[in-house]
């Protein structure tokens, strides 16, 4: 039986928080944030806000020498902390695209923490079959979103 892998990465930011916002407010505008990545972005539904926790996500990108690809994400789930301490978390899910040919599930955990100044981008899944590789170019497109988000928004 396979099992579930991680990889993460931290990225440091002046503005973590403004990833969260990002996604809720100007998903739409991905593709302008990181054009060598995204090609299109769009809300198909869900949640009260243009996207927010029910939302589902659709996009189309491609990494350096591959094909394009489309995945769509169902954002499940933003938390803030309790305590105050600057700590916000969204989780999104693959529901639907080629990622799930390389991988059985695969899901993607932000998290914010505004104090440490600090974006932390854990990525989830479940290899196919052994001779897939680890998702590392959707590593490093997170940690191009982060960069992006903290310079431009």
């Amino acid at each position: 039986m396979a099992q579930l892998q991680k990889l993460e990465t931290k990225v440091a930011m002046k503005s973590p928080e403004k990833i969260a916002a990002f996604f809720r407010d100007s998903f739409t505008s991905f593709p302008q944030l990181v054009p060598d990545v995204v090609k299109t972005a769009e809300v198909m539904g869900g949640g009260h806000k243009a996207a927010g926790p029910g939302s589902v996500l659709l996009l189309q990108y491609s990494f350096p020498g591959t094909p394009l690809m489309s995945v769509k994400l169902k954002w499940e789930e933003e938390a803030m902390e309790e305590a105050g301490d600057g700590k916000k978390s969204c989780l999104f899910t693959v529901i639907e695209g080629e990622v799930l040919e390389m991988y059985k599930s695969y899901s993607l955990k932000i998290e914010m923490d505004s104090d440490a100044g600090l974006s932390g981008w854990t990525n989830e899944y479940e290899l196919a079959n052994p001779n897939v590789a680890p998702p590392h170019d959707y590593i490093e497109a997170c940690k191009l979103l982060a960069k992006a988000c903290d310079k431009y928004c």
